[in-house]
């Protein structure tokens, strides 16, 4: 089965036990925690091997993913329980607002081995820097 090039959005799955709300486990190879920093960056990941399946716990994010040449926004919040899953070979980034970090779990699904190049950063293309600067203030 192919994997799909399409940027999903999957609502979490809830359910209440006692006074707590609990997420729905979704199925991952490994579970990431990862901090965003406030301010610009610009910077895209691109993994080759893997899924991507991200959901904000603290603060606010603008992903930004490359899709068709275009910089596209997705934004996301703690208080709308949103999971976005980004499949192998898609550039992506975020774009942090607020003034806290904003906390983030990545469950992530492997397609084959780790990739080293898979982590580091690579700056936005400067045909494309105006327009993730006005995604920035949009």
């Amino acid at each position: 089965m192919a994997l799909s090039r399409n940027v999903e959005h999957l609502p979490m799955e809830r359910s209440l036990h006692g006074e707590a709300v609990v997420s729905a486990p979704r199925a991952s190879d490994e579970t990431l925690i990862a901090e965003i920093a406030s301010g610009d960056s610009f910077e895209l990941f691109c993994h080759r091997f893997q899924t991507d399946q991200l959901l904000v716990l603290r603060g606010s994010i603008d992903l930004v993913v490359l899709q068709n040449r275009q910089l596209r926004r997705i934004p996301l919040r703690e208080d709308e329980g949103l999971w976005v899953r980004i499949p192998p070979g898609v550039p992506h980034g975020a774009i942090n607002r607020g003034r806290i970090p904003a906390l983030l779990v990545n469950a992530v699904l492997r397609h084959g081995p780790s990739d080293p190049r898979d982590y580091r950063a690579l700056p936005v293309p400067h045909q494309l820097r105006s327009q993730w600067r006005r995604l920035a203030v949009a």
